[in-house]
């Protein structure tokens, strides 16, 4: 395990059974084998859990504003909405149509593409037409507040009604990236964190929101655990197999891919070409190790755009320097794996 920026770095099980060597020339032996790129991405994909968010020492980051817009390379588009919304439609009964058609019918213009989405991402008949019912007479503006966490029109940092989205300690940043691509991708859950599912204004309210976005944050950081130390945050597994629980909204089933060796390049091109259709990809960086998550959303122009959980911000990268597996993000310089849809 690794503790740390600067920490000491540990072997466990069985990198120290049965040797006579002393424990300071087994700790020199382990640490340059441990240093090894390859070695730390095979331990990492070989548990259930890592990831270590970032030291926040940092006295301040740079916020910029910026304009959320795809550009779409040569990339197969996802299935849209609709689409999956009428294949659902099509496997129920009548009884349950005629609910969701009249639901539809009496959303709004700007209602009814959220109403479609909650349908397309699997919920049930009931549960759409209850969403329906607790956005119906909603104006946009607070549909957008409401139902997205990233404000679609471009605000750098990532905020509910001034409360900041962000991870609670220097581990969560992996489940903080789950948590914000179902955000992104399911608006039933996101209506759930910033109301919880309630039309009493003062479940709206932003401390009732940073309690259900903290506990939500804790029952992640607890899923993608079983084995791993908690302290030492998720692996790309553990993330993984998070996020393939949720897979009907996020329309595919994700899995960890290392950037190290022969499979690097196209690990990293694959996470460019979800961003460009809009499917979120948390991406695990760091310096010698691995030490973060950052959550990819999207492109605009020659660079990609990712949320930041550390210090609830969107901004960019390079799109070239990230398909070489260089970045620069709070202090990280190195991608070291993906979680891309397959």
């Amino acid at each position: 395990m690794w503790r740390g920026r600067k920490g000491l770095i540990v072997a466990t099980g069985s990198m120290l059974r049965a040797t006579r060597l002393r424990p300071a020339r087994v700790l020199r032996r382990w640490t340059a084998i441990v240093r090894r790129p390859a070695v730390v991405s095979t331990l990492l994909l070989s548990v259930t859990g890592y990831g270590i968010g970032p030291q926040l020492e940092l006295d301040s980051y740079p916020v910029k504003v910026f304009s959320l817009v795809h550009r779409h390379h040569d990339f197969v588009p996802t299935e849209s909405p609709a689409a999956r919304a009428s294949e659902r439609l099509d496997e129920e009964s009548p009884a349950v149509r005629a609910r969701v058609h009249s639901a539809l019918a009496a959303a709004a213009p700007d209602q009814r593409p959220y109403v479609l989405k909650v349908l397309a991402d699997g919920h049930s008949a009931a549960d759409v037409v209850s969403f329906a019912g607790l956005i119906r007479g909603k104006r946009p503006r607070w549909l957008r507040t409401h139902l997205n966490l990233i404000d679609p029109e471009g605000s750098g940092s990532v905020m509910y009604r001034s409360s900041p989205v962000e991870q609670t300690d220097d581990t969560t940043c992996g489940s903080m990236t789950v948590l914000m691509a179902r955000a992104m991708t399911d608006p039933l859950y996101a209506l759930y964190l910033t109301t919880g599912d309630s039309a009493d204004r003062a479940d709206a309210r932003p401390d009732q929101f940073q309690a259900r976005l903290t506990a939500e944050e804790h029952r992640i950081h607890d899923a993608t655990n079983h084995f791993w130390p908690q302290r030492l945050g998720s692996t790309p597994l553990g993330v993984s197999n998070e996020l393939n629980r949720h897979a009907d909204a996020l329309g595919a089933q994700y899995k960890p891919r290392l950037v190290a060796g022969t499979g690097g390049k196209s690990a990293l091109a694959d996470a460019v070409k979800a961003a460009g259709t809009g499917q979120p990809v948390p991406v695990l960086i760091g310096d010698w190790l691995p030490r973060h998550y950052i959550l990819l959303i999207g492109i605009d122009g020659a660079d990609l755009l990712f949320y930041e959980p550390g210090y609830a911000t969107v901004d960019r990268i390079s799109e070239q320097s990230f398909l070489i597996g260089k970045i620069d993000v709070v202090g990280f310089h190195h991608v070291f794996a993906v979680v891309t849809p397959r």
